[in-house]
């Protein structure tokens, strides 16, 4: 089924994406020495072009022209990343001590003494992808 593969195809991209910020930022910091700040904006603004470049062309195969669909897809990251950070803060204000999925993954991350609002930080950052995925495939790279 083809969303199948493209979500596996998107999974793929972003776990790139963030090995190459990641990189970029330790790069940068370690022997360039740059501020985290700094670093870290680069290394997003990297790993968010290179996205777009894999995404468009090895996941969703688009048609879409170049700049409107970088107009899109950095507008629908946006949006997203907005989304995200909004379920955040209310699962980290109105869930701060049990969040929705401590019981869930409790057992394995308790042994790390994880702080419980970084559970809230996971299922905001899976919404993140899932609602970035569905947009993404339906508008940004729809032609």
């Amino acid at each position: 089924m083809e969303v199948i593969r493209q979500s596996l195809k998107y999974g793929v991209v972003g776990i790139g994406n963030t090995l190459l910020s990641l990189t970029v930022i330790w790069i940068m910091t370690q022997y360039g020495g740059y501020s985290h700040t700094f670093s870290n904006f680069t290394g997003y603004a990297v790993g968010l072009i290179n996205s777009y470049l894999w995404n468009r062309q090895w996941t969703f195969h688009s048609d879409v022209s170049w700049k409107s669909g970088a107009i899109r897809f950095f507008g629908v990251f946006a949006v997203c990343y907005v989304l995200q950070l909004g379920l955040l803060m209310v699962l980290n204000r109105y869930c701060p001590e049990h969040p929705p999925v401590y019981d869930f993954f409790s057992p394995l991350l308790l042994r790390f003494e994880v702080d419980p609002l970084f559970y809230n930080q996971i299922l905001s950052t899976v919404f993140y992808t899932i609602i970035n995925f569905i947009i993404n495939k339906f508008y940004t790279f729809k032609a």
